[in-house]
């Protein structure tokens, strides 16, 4: 048929959207014994209604999915026959409802058999970002469960990686969802949201400029991580993708987490006009945009512990470009970065920059290691132009990695974290362990802190600082401690303005404003 056309499946009559198929119709009616398949690879659109008094079932597999978009009003029930990985350590999967008004309680009964359990705990849970705590439904909770929260993640695992059925409505209005930054109060800004459509969404503006979940939710989203992170399912933790990656589509059912910007809750909205029937595998495998970027990867030994992403194009800059500049899920992440300009304390897991600075840059490192574990840090997957140098440069042992010939390695005696010891040194800058940078030295002051902190002073023997107000008076005069990377200056008593930190470090002068609210 054609878009045009309306369809009807008639009792007796068995319909299939066949392998790798794109079908669509004006409307469909399935009356009572007839029954239609989607496939796997496979989708349909409607510009009109769809209509079920028989079976609709729609499938996948681990890296295939079915789509279906209604572009008017939906009838009956379709069975989504969602994949669902296994379970086992950092194998679990993040996964939402595709379907409205399904039962909890149903759905554990229903996939009694590839759901995995342990005793009377299943594995299907929520999670809290009050406390950034996991709860999993039980034999004696999962009665008073209610229906699925469509456009909400969940954690759910099958014994060996399975289908699960979900069983329900198609969703044809826009959805929202609840979410809320709660890092001040003790919990996490991170919330499990999901695809609440049996069909996949626009991720990013490479999938599509406007009609894209990051771009339409721009406002509620954290701009330092204004971006999707997708779970790994090995282990590894999350991968970010946003604008720096290739066309990302959010397979149907899948969860994900985002980081809200307010300490009040606002809606996240997932709307019609990002589904699109366009897509692949979820994000275990989604690929990245591989123009003018690189990684910078830690290993113990052969063991990837953690990567950082740097990528750079026209039009950004080395300050906060949201939407290209991530931070890392886990701020005590192995390996990150910091903003060369307008750092805030955020360690990123993607570096976005001006594709200048390829030619000269310092950016600040941030590793986190134990003492006596001995790591290495490659340069890995780079895609900028061959005769760009790339050091790695480490203020305490005055030296420089040239990453292009061969890795880093450090045992180190102490304790590493936080920035101040490492940096990544780009294209033709001067080598010099003798002279202080603005770059080294990152001076800011967070919201839900009372303090300005000054970063970079790991090997400084004298530092002082001042402050003053835009009316040029002295609010403010101490000498710092010597050779302390990281140091706060309370900021107690002091009123909400803009105001000038003054730093005296070994005779050098570095004067930067900060926003004290």
């Amino acid at each position: 048929p054609t878009s045009s056309e309306g369809v009807t499946i008639s009792s007796g009559q068995t319909i299939e959207v066949g392998s790798s198929t794109s079908a669509v119709a004006n409307s469909i009616t399935v009356e009572s014994g007839g029954s239609l398949t989607i496939t796997a690879n496979s989708d349909l659109t409607l510009t009109g209604d769809f209509t079920n008094n028989g079976t609709v079932t729609l499938s996948s597999d681990s890296d295939e999915f079915a789509s279906i978009i209604v572009g008017g009003s939906s009838t009956g029930d379709i069975v989504y026959n969602r994949y669902v990985n296994t379970q086992g350590s950092g194998e679990w999967d993040l996964i939402g409802a595709p379907v409205d008004g399904l039962s909890i309680s149903s759905f554990v009964t229903n996939n009694s058999s590839p759901l995995a359990a342990s005793g009377s705990t299943y594995a299907v849970g929520v999670y809290d970002n009050s406390d950034g705590s996991w709860t999993n439904y039980t034999s004696s909770t999962v009665a008073s469960a209610g229906n699925f929260d469509i456009g909400k993640g969940y954690q759910m695992a099958t014994a060996s990686g399975a289908t699960m059925a979900f069983t329900g409505t198609i969703a044809t209005t826009d959805q929202t969802q609840s979410i809320i930054n709660n890092a001040g109060s003790g919990g996490s800004r991170w919330n499990l949201v999901a695809n609440p459509y049996p069909s996949y969404l626009n991720a990013n503006t490479s999938a599509d400029a406007s009609n894209n979940f990051l771009s339409v939710n721009s406002g509620v989203i954290d701009s330092s991580y204004l971006a999707v992170y997708g779970y790994n399912a090995d282990g590894t933790g999350y991968t970010i993708y946003n604008n720096t990656s290739s066309a990302t589509y959010i397979a149907p059912g899948q969860a994900f987490f985002v980081a809200a910007a307010s300490p009040s809750s606002a809606s996240l909205s997932f709307t019609e006009a990002m589904q699109t029937t366009t897509g692949g595998d979820d994000f275990i495998a989604l690929s990245v945009n591989t123009s003018s970027t690189f990684y910078l990867k830690l290993y113990e030994d052969q063991d990837f512990i953690a990567d950082t992403r740097f990528y750079f194009d026209s039009n950004l800059t080395l300050g906060l470009d949201p939407g290209y500049d991530a931070g890392s899920h886990s701020q005590s992440t192995a390996i990150g970065s910091r903003l060369v300009e307008e750092d805030q304390g955020i360690t990123m897991g993607i570096n976005a920059m001006g594709i200048d600075s390829l030619e000269e840059a310092t950016i600040p490192l941030v590793i986190n290691r134990a003492a006596g574990v001995a790591f290495r840090v490659s340069l890995e997957g780079a895609t900028i132009p061959h005769g760009t140098k790339v050091y790695l440069e480490d203020t305490q042992q005055a030296t420089f990695t040239d990453l292009r010939a061969g890795d880093f390695t450090l045992n180190p005696q102490s304790e590493l974290s936080g920035m101040g010891r490492f940096y990544l040194r780009l294209g033709s800058i001067a080598l010099s362990v003798d002279e202080l940078e603005d770059s080294n030295i990152s001076i800011y002051k967070q919201k839900a802190e009372k303090h300005i902190t000054i970063e970079g002073l790991s090997n400084v023997t004298k530092a002082s600082v001042k402050l003053y107000n835009l009316l040029g008076q002295e609010l403010l005069s101490q000498d710092l401690e010597a050779n302390i990377s990281t140091q706060n200056i309370s900021t107690d008593g002091i009123t909400t303005g803009v105001y000038i930190v003054k730093l005296s470090v070994n005779g050098k002068k570095i004067t930067k404003k900060v926003i004290v609210d």
